[in-house]
Parts: structure tokens; C-alpha cells; sequence
């Protein structure tokens, strides 16, 4: 250790509890902020009713344990994030090439990778340029809005890093009540969205959309009991504070029996799902509760979709630089490092609002650090969210001969919870959502990564778990032996500023051996990328369909 380190670790060395505290750094991988705990556990035999204890943290450094917090944000805890952007990619692969609990042959179903946005709220800073083109007047516009500012903006905004892009022209021009109101309303209008398509390519097709008994005793087979759309998808918050969904689409074909992931039929084609998609975000909206202020009455998409055939050859690597995807091939890989990035991602890249504002002390602190553009969405999100304020006695009970009195404040959107997500700038939805049998869930990862931590030591050896009595614990031997625990919440952190630094030094090394492994990966797989995890499955994507 570097000599500052060991100055940081001597009240650990002294102690004696260096080494088994590294081995619980080692086991979190650094964790920057972790749960401690403190408890026991014990092992019930059903058979005997026989009680023994198991494990006791008292038998550990300051009598707790570490436990990773498993934040997904890269600002607020990197090794954790990195941990969570895992699962993601073995969420999208798994559900593109199949693995783990998915079969192969949804290798051969037809799919799109798909990009909706938001619709405009009013003119913001932008490059106005294509992906991979230079930058272009931001907007060639001559004159002055109602409010006496600029309407147009002549610079070129060249940097992607430019605090001026995303930011609205006019602050007052700017429809901040439409905006944050189609935030709480996007992850909604993507389900209808969904059910819309469903609707579609029941009419293209030229079956029915609903199943059913007809007239004369025969039975009526609906589209949704003829093929399956299959999905995840994945939220960005984009600089203008509006929020934009990357999904994966697949054609299935329906089965009632869990786990059974049949080919769709001959006529559901790649093509077809792409035609169905591109009419229903098009034509689709949700009606969605609005301030007589707001010039929203239906959540809609913007006019930029984007819709693209994941095919078997080619796939271009898409670095953290790629903003746009390219045209051309897609791998399944490309794909699932592609969405995987954006998991990790906060809702600015500063931090600032990586925690939710929960009294009105948080909102003053918070809304100095921020931009005056992302200060308006935090302002009107807190202000739509508050209570509806009852009406004064005095005005209650006027006769009814008299002029009825003012309304309150704009405030009927209580069921969007506005106020709670207003460091999500309304957003209430989660970052990866997928439908019910698209792939493995976050779950499934969690468990197989503790399956492999107990029937595996630190380098990675097998070894035999042993229940309390010292006989080995199989996973089948669930109905046997029970697991009682009684846990304390001491904390959340380090004890010691020493400890966190511990903890940064663990973090780096568990870094390094990623990257390692990384590299390994890439001699023998030209095609991998550090966002893969290991035992990522399969790598043959799509078949090739075009529209």
C-alpha cells in the first residue's frame, strides 16, 4: 500500500481486523457508500427442529457487515453501477441471442431497435446537426419573442459538452407545465403505444383483434392469442430534460405455458412489425390530467422516431460517444452495450439531483447547482405536486347568489406523485422496464451472482457450502434446512475516513481486474466490449429483415 494508505489503515492493522475487513471490501468491490448491518443468523432443521447458529457479525470488524448499496448511478457509486449496467446487458443479450434461461432459437424472430422522443415544448440550444456532421447554426431566426428576448440563436454550438445546449431560449416562452407533465405521462404512452401496434398489425394482417365466440359456435382467435410483442426498454434524460425511450421489439409467437418462447407466424414479419410500429407512435396519445395553463390536453411522441433491423452480420461497436445509432447492422452485443450505458447515467451529469427533494429546505439548496433551464422543470414539478389548497371558510359558505370564488392553484395531478420525482424532473417511470417474458430479470442476476458467491471461494474456486452443522448445503436442500436471521440497520458508509479510502483502493483494484478480464474476453472475441459480464451467452443476433 502507498504510505498515505497505510497512515488511512493503521487503526485497522492495529486492531488486528485489516485482513477481514478487506475481504468484505474485496466481496462489495469497494462499495462507496454500503449498508453495515449488524445480526445473526441460524440454521433450523425441519426434520429435528434442531436450532444451531450460523453466522454472528459479532464475530466480524465493528460487529457489522457490509452490505453493497447497489445504487445504479455511476456519480453517486461506480463499482455498483458497473454491477447494475451487467445485468443490464444480460437482460437485452439474453433476450436478443438467447442464454441462461432463454432459448436459442429467438435468434431467428424478427425484432426492431427502436428510438421514440419527446415532442417540442419550445425552441432550446442545439448543435442542428445529423450524427457525425458538424455542427450548424443553433437557430437562423430574426427578431424577438413577446418577452423581448432573442427568438433565434446564431451561434454554432460545436462542443457536445455545451452548457448552452438543452437550455430553452425563453424561460418564459418555454412550456414547462406541458413538459414535465408528458415526463410523468411518457412511460404510459409507451404502453399504449404497444397496445396500438398490437391494433395495427391486427388490421394489416387481416385478423381479429380480440378472441371471442361468434354467432354460429365457432371461436374467434384474436391477434394477441396468434403472436406476442416481447420488449425492453430503456429511458435517457436527454439535455433538454425530457426524457426519450430506446427499446427492443420481438415478434413471438404466443403460448400460455411459462417459459415457451415459440416462433411467430410465417406472415409476422420483421417488416411488418416495422410498418405496424412507425403508424401506432405516429398516431398514437394519452390523455393525461393538465392545468388549464399547460398547451398539453394528450401526450404525444415528437416528430424524431428512429427504427432499426437488427440483423445476424456486421454490428458496429457503439462506444459512450455514440448519441445517435448509426445506420447500418446492429449486433445483439452493439445493442446491449448500447442500452446498457444508459442505466448507469444520472438524471444530470453533475449529481446534483441523484436523491430525491423531499422538503422545501432541499428544493433552496438544490436549485442554485442547477441550470436555469433544469431549475424551472424542478420548480414547476414541485409546484404541481404539491397539495390542493381548501378553500377559506369564509368563501365556503357564501350564498350561492354570489359570484363563485377563485379556484386554487393548479394542482390536480396528485396521482403523477410530480413532487416526488421532481429531481427526476417529473419522471416516474423506472430506467429498464421489459414486458413480462422478454428475457431474465434483475432478479434472476442478483441470485445467480449469490448462488456463485456461496458455492465459490474469493479466486474463484468451487467449494461446498456447509449449513451449521457442517454437512454440505446443496440447493436442493432448501426444504430441509431453514435460515432465520434478526438483523439491525447501523448505517450507511464508512465508520472511519480511513475505511473510505480502503474502500477507493479496493474499488480501483476490482477496476483493474474487470478491464483484465476485459481484455482476455477481446482476444478470443474481437467483438466484446467492457460493458459485457461474464457469461454473457450467445453473440449471434437477429436474422436480417428489411423494411
Amino acid at each position: 500500500m502507498l504510505p498515505d494508505l497505510v497512515e488511512e489503515a493503521r487503526p485497522r492493522i492495529e486492531d488486528g481486523t485489516f485482513r477481514e475487513f478487506w475481504a468484505q471490501l474485496e466481496r462489495i468491490a469497494g462499495c462507496t457508500r454500503p449498508i453495515r448491518l449488524s445480526g445473526r443468523s441460524n440454521h433450523v432443521d425441519l426434520r429435528t427442529g434442531e436450532i444451531r447458529p450460523f453466522f454472528d457479525s459479532a464475530t466480524k470488524p465493528d460487529g457489522t457487515i457490509l452490505i453493497a448499496c447497489g445504487n445504479r448511478r455511476a456519480s453517486v457509486c461506480p463499482s455498483c453501477s458497473w454491477t447494475y449496467a451487467g445485468d443490464a446487458w444480460q437482460i437485452v443479450h439474453t433476450g436478443l441471442a438467447g442464454g441462461r434461461s432463454i432459448p436459442d432459437t429467438v435468434i431467428d424472430h424478427p425484432g426492431l431497435f427502436v428510438t421514440v422522443t419527446a415532442p417540442s415544448f419550445g425552441p432550446v440550444h442545439t448543435r442542428n446537426a445529423k450524427h457525425g456532421q458538424p455542427a450548424k447554426t443553433c437557430h437562423r431566426l430574426s427578431g424577438f419573442c413577446p418577452h423581448g428576448r432573442p427568438r433565434g440563436c446564431w451561434a454554432v454550438h460545436d462542443a457536445t459538452d455545451d452548457p448552452a445546449l438543452g437550455q430553452a431560449l425563453c424561460l418564459d416562452c418555454y412550456d414547462y407545465l406541458g413538459a414535465v407533465i408528458w415526463n410523468a405521462t411518457a412511460a404510459r404512452l409507451f404502453k399504449r403505444t404497444v397496445d396500438l401496434c398490437y391494433r395495427r398489425l391486427a388490421h394489416m394482417a387481416g385478423v381479429p383483434l380480440t378472441s371471442g365466440v361468434r354467432k354460429d359456435g365457432s371461436r374467434r382467435v384474436g391477434i394477441r392469442e396468434l403472436l406476442r410483442i416481447s420488449y425492453v426498454k430503456v429511458a435517457e434524460m436527454q439535455a433538454r430534460s425530457l426524457i426519450h425511450f430506446h427499446g427492443i421489439l420481438r415478434l413471438d409467437g404466443f403460448s400460455p405455458i411459462p417459459g415457451d418462447y415459440p416462433p411467430p407466424p410465417d406472415w409476422a414479419t420483421g417488416r411488418l412489425l416495422a410498418r405496424a410500429w412507425r403508424w401506432a407512435v405516429e398516431q398514437v396519445s394519452e390523455p393525461c390530467p393538465t392545468p388549464a395553463a399547460a398547451g398539453l390536453a394528450a401526450a404525444r411522441w415528437g416528430e424524431q422516431h428512429h427504427e432499426r433491423h437488427l440483423t445476424v452480420a456486421g454490428g458496429a461497436e457503439l462506444d459512450d460517444t455514440t448519441t445517435v445509432v448509426p445506420d447500418g447492422p446492429l449486433s445483439a452485443r452493439a445493442v446491449g452495450n448500447y442500452l446498457a450505458k444508459y442505466v448507469t447515467k444520472g438524471v444530470t451529469d453533475s449529481g446534483v439531483l441523484d436523491q430525491p427533494i423531499r422538503t422545501s429546505d432541499d428544493l433552496r439548496l438544490v436549485l442554485p447547482l442547477l441550470s436555469a433551464h433544469q431549475a424551472a422543470m424542478v420548480r414547476t414539478a414541485w409546484y404541481l405536486g404539491g397539495p390542493v389548497l381548501p378553500l377559506p371558510r369564509h368563501q365556503a359558505r357564501r350564498p350561492h347568489t354570489d359570484p363563485p370564488p377563485d379556484p386554487p392553484p393548479p394542482r390536480p395531478l396528485a396521482e403523477l406523485r410530480l413532487r416526488q420525482n421532481a429531481h427526476q424532473f417529473g419522471y416516474r417511470g423506472h430506467w429498464l422496464t421489459k414486458s413480462r417474458v422478454y428475457s431474465l430479470t434483475f432478479g434472476a442476476c442478483r441470485q445467480a451472482r449469490r448462488d456463485w458467491q456461496r458455492t465459490h471461494d474469493a479466486n474463484g474456486n468451487p467449494r461446498t457450502p456447509l449449513d451449521a452443522w457442517g454437512r454440505p448445503l446443496e440447493a436442493d436442500t432448501g426444504d430441509e434446512i431453514l435460515t432465520i436471521g434478526e438483523w439491525t440497520f447501523e448505517g450507511a458508509g464508512y465508520r472511519l475516513a480511513g475505511d473510505a479510502q480502503l474502500a477507493a483502493m479496493a474499488a480501483d483494484l476490482a477496476r483493474s481486474h474487470r478491464e483484465a478480464a476485459r481484455t482476455a474476453r477481446q482476444g478470443t472475441d474481437p467483438g466484446a466490449n467492457r460493458q459485457e459480464a461474464a457469461g454473457a451467452g450467445h453473440s449471434t443476433p437477429f436474422r436480417k429483415e428489411h423494411p
